[in-house]
């Protein structure tokens, strides 16, 4: 999962930033809502930590945007105010959870579970799940209901495929690819989505599904079912 952390106190950010990762996630921050908003707008993030007093376009501004044009991963607010008239602002606005200031990162991490959990609705098995492909969210094993066949994926394996099955029959870029596998700021290059693509396309092809990667010249790939 990668998530975006949108916070002007700079201590705080990257104390952020290094426990998500330190658990697991990839995790990037911007200092001000501007930049937040920006960064959102890449469509490379599954969840949004966002601080309500921000510079430049406050937390509540940058979340009417980014519902307006239809940007739908969860947001958690993180404010030191703790009105009640501050939390229902927020959630009028498409706010998943809210966080007051201070608080635990155990708190923050089971507040990041809970919304994934409800969000993508992924089953209490613990699979996603595409026509006859299931990719287990926690153990990384790929199956298919036509041969009965799993497979375990890499970590990078896992999070293209996970990206591709959260976008059935979307066409999705080697930019976005890499921006949402690697990260924003990566060097990767885009051929290494050519190479991780053929990695996948061999391990879809041993479980036998019906699912398939298909090319789009010029543009990406996308996960559909084979005609």
């Amino acid at each position: 999962m990668n998530i975006l952390v949108v916070e002007d106190e700079k201590g705080l950010r990257e104390a952020l930033v290094k426990s998500l990762t330190d658990e697991g996630y990839m995790a990037e921050g911007a200092a001000d809502g501007q930049d937040g908003l920006d960064l959102i707008r890449t469509g490379v993030y599954d969840l949004v930590v966002l601080d309500i007093m921000l510079p430049k376009k406050n937390g509540l501004e940058v979340l009417s945007a980014m519902r307006a044009e239809s940007f739908d991963m969860p947001v958690i607010l993180l404010t030191a105010r703790s009105q009640l008239q501050d939390k229902i602002g927020g959630m009028d606005r498409g706010a998943d959870d809210y966080l007051t200031k201070p608080f635990e990162m155990e708190e923050l991490f089971a507040r990041i579970r809970m919304v994934s959990r409800r969000v993508h609705k992924v089953a209490v098995d613990h699979n996603l799940r595409v026509g006859d492909l299931a990719l287990n969210v926690q153990s990384y094993e790929l199956s298919s209901t036509q041969k009965g066949r799993s497979v375990k994926l890499g970590a990078k394996e896992f999070q293209l495929l996970e990206y591709l099955m959260h976008n059935p029959g979307m066409v999705l870029s080697r930019e976005q690819i890499t921006e949402k596998v690697w990260g924003f700021d990566s060097e990767a290059e885009y051929n290494n989505v050519d190479v991780y693509i053929s990695f996948v396309r061999k391990k879809l092809q041993f479980v036998g599904t019906k699912m398939k990667i298909q090319s789009v010249r010029g543009v990406g790939y996308k996960l559909q079912e084979e005609q």
